[in-house]
């Protein structure tokens, strides 16, 4: 009998935690499926980044046009300042050019005055030279008067006057040379103006140039005391005359050489200026510096 009850007692226990785990099983909750909760997973994920895509395309473009919209100011602003260049490169070449135009102009007109002052300052000791002439030809007469040789006579005068007529006469042929320099020297001043308003660095011809015209006037000085030169014959015995009038001869002979030596000077000078141009022109051309005001970037 009591193993009777015993019996029921266990399975009674047994039933009951039975029930137990039956109720605990039919309240605890559901679990979700491992794959559908990776799929919401992913879902989530993709909203999440097509979000932060649209938002970086948004702020990718906010800034693109932004450095576009600062690209374009400073292009803009070095733009200006490049046609402020312009403008001050354009109006200085203008004044340069007017300039030389202005110069060259300055150097037609004094190389014209020069020349008219030189040759009137010639003509000026040549007719004070023909009172000396005569007054020397007289005194050549009386003192050739003691020499009995009429033939001698005749020789000692016809040499004094050919003395007086050789230097006169190389005087204007020098005259002449120099004149002939002063035109090539405005045609090469004109010639730098051209090339300078092509943008060709003439600095060093129109130094050349100036020397040209220092050496030129240097030579028309001497011409011009040459001018007022005569040279006289001593006569003192019929033995000496021939021995006096060769030392008159090669006293005028050394100051001509002089005078001709001046003048090569100023060839050589006018040569230089033209080789200068030469130089010049053989080199590229440049433009010129923009004043000051406008600083480079």
């Amino acid at each position: 009998m009591n193993k009777h009850k015993h019996k029921i007692a266990i399975i009674s226990v047994l039933a009951g935690v039975l029930s137990f785990g039956s109720l605990s099983y039919a309240v605890e909750p559901t679990r979700p499926d491992d794959s559908s909760l990776k799929r919401d997973i992913v879902k989530e994920l993709k909203i999440n980044t097509r979000e932060q895509i649209k938002d970086q395309r948004i702020e990718n473009k906010e800034n693109v046009n932004t450095i576009k919209t600062n690209l374009r100011s400073e292009v803009d602003a070095k733009k200006a300042v490049l046609d402020t260049k312009k403008t001050e490169l354009k109006n200085r070449a203008d004044e340069l050019r007017e300039k030389a135009r202005e110069e060259t102009k300055i150097l037609k007109e004094e190389v014209k005055v020069k020349r008219e002052e030189a040759k009137e300052k010639v003509r000026g000791v040549r007719n004070d030279l023909q009172d000396k002439i005569e007054e020397k030809r007289t005194e050549l007469k009386d003192r050739l008067s003691k020499i009995k040789d009429e033939r001698k006579k005749e020789v000692v005068e016809r040499i004094d006057k050919r003395l007086d007529s050789l230097n006169e006469k190389m005087m204007q042929h020098f005259s002449n040379v120099l004149d002939k320099l002063s035109d090539l020297v405005i045609k090469i001043a004109e010639r730098a103006d051209n090339a300078e308003e092509k943008g060709y660095n003439i600095s060093a011809v129109r130094s050349a140039i100036d020397s040209a015209n220092s050496a030129i006037s240097s030579a028309n000085t001497s011409i011009e005391a040459q001018s007022g030169k005569t040279y006289a014959i001593k006569v003192t015995t019929e033995e000496t005359l021939r021995a006096e009038a060769r030392k008159a001869k090669e006293a005028l002979n050394a100051d001509l050489v002089k005078v001709r030596n001046a003048v090569k000077v100023a060839h050589e000078a006018v040569r230089k200026a033209s080789v200068a141009f030469g130089q010049a022109k053989g080199q590229k051309p440049v433009l010129p510096s923009p004043s000051p005001e406008v600083e480079d970037d």
